[in-house]
């Protein structure tokens, strides 16, 4: 029976591109696309786990599925990729996916090779004992338990699943690994394969499945799921302007459309007319005559202003230069 399903990472991932869109720093897109890799990765690989889980014991009705529980207890925190619950007590599995060539170490250490590169990450079994004590003492805290597993405890195992997409060096996996797509008819093995010993004394700790529900359903309840909050990690900074930026765009406006002064009075007043020696300012305010001089990156060059309705351009051949000089000011008749 599913009590319980993965938990959608649509809105982590969400997050972490509408970042990498804004962020206009390289470092920390890096590490965006890094975190963005990380999620997506774990969350297709963790899918793709409790796909072979839920084609085994999602309908059937001796066994209870869980995936992705976080449990916080006394400051501590367990965040399990899956949970069986049935009559013999529960088993916690860890999901592990890599697109390297995987070697488990003696000392339950994993070596993924990337190429020439090798990577090394702790005893993931480790990891699963230390989510299975404080998921015991959780359960043990809030739920009132029959006497037999007060006596014994709730029998715990663990299991660590790699994804079958993953290349695995070693010819044989050590205790405590699974292929995930095996899991599950290597279990029933295990089970048929159990002595009478065995047997007798898995009794004392056998539960009626109704308080294996209770229990399962406590700890889907009980779910804390982790928020990220990306955008507190990965600031985004407002490219607002500052003072100098400010004063060098006005340097740089300034410069590609100077103000045009009469030479007489420094009135701004003044239109560009025609005469006798070609175009020149004529002041309105003193009617004094200011010649234009145009000038070129080159000079060899020829500039020369041509007229355009009200607009006139600085114009050069020799150089491509085609730029707005001057506007005159439309004349309005009365």
């Amino acid at each position: 029976m599913l009590f319980k399903d993965i938990d959608s990472k649509t809105e982590e991932i969400k997050q972490l591109k509408n970042l990498l869109n804004l962020s206009k720093n390289p470092k920390q897109q890096a590490l965006i696309k890094a975190d963005l890799a990380r999620v997506k990765n774990g969350y297709r690989a963790e899918k793709d786990n409790a796909y072979y889980l839920d084609f085994r014991f999602k309908d059937n009705a001796h066994n209870i599925l869980l995936h992705d529980i976080r449990i916080e207890h006394e400051g501590k925190v367990a965040q399990i990729d899956h949970i069986i619950v049935n009559r013999f007590g529960i088993e916690v599995l860890e999901s592990k996916s890599f697109t390297g060539t995987l070697t488990i170490n003696g000392d339950g250490s994993l070596d993924v090779a990337y190429g020439n590169k090798i990577q090394t990450f702790p005893n993931p079994i480790e990891q699963n004992n230390r989510h299975i004590k404080i998921l015991s003492d959780y359960i043990k805290a809030h739920i009132e338990l029959p006497s037999n597993l007060k006596l014994f405890g709730i029998p715990t195992s663990s299991t660590v699943l790699i994804n079958p997409k993953t290349t695995i060096a070693n010819h044989t996996l050590p205790k405590g690994f699974e292929r995930a797509d095996s899991f599950s008819t290597k279990r029933n093995e295990a089970i048929d394969k159990m002595g009478a010993v065995a047997v007798f004394k898995s009794i004392g700790c056998i539960m009626k499945i109704d308080r294996a529900k209770e229990i399962a359903e406590f700890l889907v309840k009980h779910h804390r799921p982790k928020t990220y909050n990306y955008t507190k990690k990965y600031p985004i900074k407002n490219e607002l302007p500052t003072v100098q930026s400010i004063a060098t765009t006005i340097e740089k406006v300034t410069k590609k459309v100077d103000k045009k002064l009469c030479s007489k009075c420094q009135s701004e007043d003044i239109e560009i007319v025609y005469g006798k020696y070609g175009y020149y300012f004529k002041c309105l305010s003193c009617n004094g005559n200011t010649a234009i001089k145009l000038t070129c990156r080159d000079s060899k060059c020829k500039p020369k202003i041509k007229k355009r309705k009200l607009n006139f351009y600085h114009i050069c051949e020799s150089c491509g230069k085609d730029e707005l000089y001057f506007v005159n000011k439309e004349k309005v008749s009365i």
